[in-house]
């Protein structure tokens, strides 16, 4: 059913890449290239958030809306996080993946895109246990149909039946969506020493009865 929020497969990979390069477009190309290279170091994190579990890295769940035809058009990328587990710094390299191997992806441009998120993400949880919602993507032509509040919903009710926190850093078209599921902007700007890259959010975890 179109609308409905599912978990992806292996096989959606080739579509999953591009959406993921749809979103990153533009300037965006420059951390993502669109090349031979850069689909292939995508592969393979989508790989790695898709196969077995890893006791050194956050359990991964990419969820997906899919279209009339079962082909992704929305995504969201979530992960679990243990207390203790690490999210700053070079984390970021076991969640997706090692690049030294393939001409034309950058390390240096993959670190200084996911490290700062990383830092500002530390500075509101800490060692907690939560769920981090790292990004989520809707094609341009799918745009509008309510996939990335039905998307952000489902993993927050992830959350809370873990009955941990979730986080996720909102850009500025992402806020009202992220309101409306209960997320509240965190005031880090001291801490950080400036304003973050995006607008971290937390929300809090749900007060069983």
């Amino acid at each position: 059913m179109a609308g409905k929020v599912s978990l992806a497969t292996v096989d959606d990979i080739p579509d999953l890449v591009e959406i993921f390069w749809e979103a990153f477009n533009g300037p965006g190309e420059i951390v993502f290239p669109h090349t031979d290279g850069g689909r292939k170091w995508l592969q393979r994190s989508f790989e790695n958030f898709l196969g077995q579990k890893s006791y050194y890295r956050p359990e991964t769940k990419v969820a997906v809306v899919r279209n009339l035809n079962s082909r992704p058009v929305a995504l969201a990328i979530a992960h679990v996080v243990r207390p203790g587990q690490s999210i700053a710094g070079r984390s970021w390299e076991t969640r997706w993946s090692r690049c030294e191997d393939i001409p034309g992806v950058s390390e240096e441009k993959l670190a200084e895109f996911f490290e700062p998120l990383g830092r500002a993400h530390y500075l509101v949880v800490g060692k907690e246990g939560h769920v981090f919602i790292e990004l989520i993507m809707t094609k341009a032509t799918s745009r509008g149909r309510g996939y990335a509040s039905a998307l952000v919903g489902w993993v927050t009710k992830l959350a809370d039946s873990l009955d941990i926190p979730c986080y996720l850093d909102a850009g500025m078209r992402g806020l009202g969506i992220c309101d409306r599921c209960g997320f509240k902007a965190q005031d880090i700007e001291i801490r950080y020493g400036g304003p973050p890259p995006c607008t971290p959010m937390l929300r809090s975890k749900s007060r069983k009865q």
